[in-house]
């Protein structure tokens, strides 16, 4: 249920431990973003070194499309590896630079109604936005909240297809 204010409707994670190309994943999940027409931004990129294990590394991602005049939507990726440690060896039968430790992905999509904030200022204002969101629900749930809860779930369908998580099938 989805509020005039929008709000979350889409969340997944992935979590992964063994060895995987962290600089594939990071181009993966980059160019998917930028494949599906979102304004690309990276908010941040945190790299500690303090534990002999391994290094620390924070990554967030943010999408953002304007699909109409009174709505956008947006993605949210957030990678967090931990005990990163570069190897060189054999990773899925071929001879390459690799990526050891534990990986998480964080997806998660929402949509913003009223983006441009027609319908605030005054009283009059809000009662016709609201009345112009009970009008277009069900159209903008079928449309648009929709569409944002399946873009996560086939983002994380590609990241488990690059960590060679699952088969190629899947749900959606």
């Amino acid at each position: 249920m989805v509020t005039k204010n929008g709000g979350t409707v889409g969340h997944t994670m992935v979590k992964y431990k063994g060895d995987y190309d962290f600089d594939g994943l990071y181009k993966l999940i980059s160019r998917w973003i930028i494949d599906r027409k979102y304004k690309f931004d990276e908010k941040r990129y945190k790299d500690k070194i303090d534990n002999p294990m391994g290094t620390e590394v924070e990554i967030d991602f943010t999408g953002l499309k304007k699909e109409t005049p009174y709505v956008v939507t947006r993605i949210k990726v957030s990678i967090h590896a931990w005990n990163y440690k570069e190897k060189e060896g054999i990773l899925h039968e071929e001879k390459t630079r690799f990526t050891g430790g534990r990986v998480t992905v964080t997806i998660d999509t929402d949509i913003i109604f009223d983006w441009q904030a027609k319908f605030r200022g005054s009283k009059i204002k809000e009662l016709m936005g609201d009345f112009y969101f009970w009008i277009r629900k069900k159209e903008l749930e079928a449309t648009h909240v929709d569409n944002q809860e399946y873009e996560a779930l086939r983002l994380e369908h590609e990241i488990k297809k690059f960590l060679r998580m699952e088969t190629d099938t899947h749900a959606y």
